[in-house]
């Protein structure tokens, strides 16, 4: 009884009937916007359902297994760019010696001398890998870049320093 008493005249007045007409109003705003967008969503889902499937070619079993014979092979990050500057790197700690190189025009051609463990020197070009499992990575006019389990190490040819006497005090006695 006292719900009546008070919601009763805000319903029955002036300004109650105007609140309700807003109210109805925004329902009907409401509906109206759900039936409209209701058939745009369906129409919109039909087209992804209908849309052609991406697909990708399997490699025949043979393919597959010289796949992943390349795996190791793959860099996660990517090479990185190889620096003109071999100063910066180390140099290796393999029982290896240069004893030679020679620098031709195209780089490919170049090709340097390398004895292991004080035995008779080889001949390698850029991209062998010597036995111990190292691989010429690049030749320079002073040594050699190695590839050392991913990493770059240099060997640098091994030069004897010149050693000058004096000059005599009289050249003919």
């Amino acid at each position: 009884m006292m719900f009546n008493n008070i919601v009763s005249p805000f319903l029955t007045g002036l300004w109650g009937r105007r609140l309700c007409w807003a109210a109805l109003t925004i329902v009907c705003l409401l509906f109206l916007v759900t039936i409209i967008q209701t058939p745009l969503t369906w129409y919109s889902d039909s087209k992804l359902t209908k849309a052609q499937a991406i697909i990708m070619d399997l490699p025949h079993p043979a393919q597959s297994s010289d796949l992943i014979q390349q795996i190791p092979e793959w860099h996660l990050f990517g090479n990185a760019a190889k620096s003109a500057d071999t100063s910066i790197l180390p140099v290796t700690s393999l029982q290896l010696r240069l004893i030679g190189v020679v620098r031709a025009v195209p780089d490919h051609k170049s090709s340097v001398i390398i004895s292991e463990a004080n035995q008779v020197g080889k001949v390698y070009l850029v991209g062998d890998t010597l036995p111990i499992g190292v691989k010429v990575d690049a030749i320079t006019e002073d040594g050699v870049i190695l590839e050392n389990a991913g990493r770059l190490e240099k060997l640098p040819l091994q030069r004897q320093p010149l050693s000058f006497q004096e000059m005599p005090d009289k050249l003919f006695a």
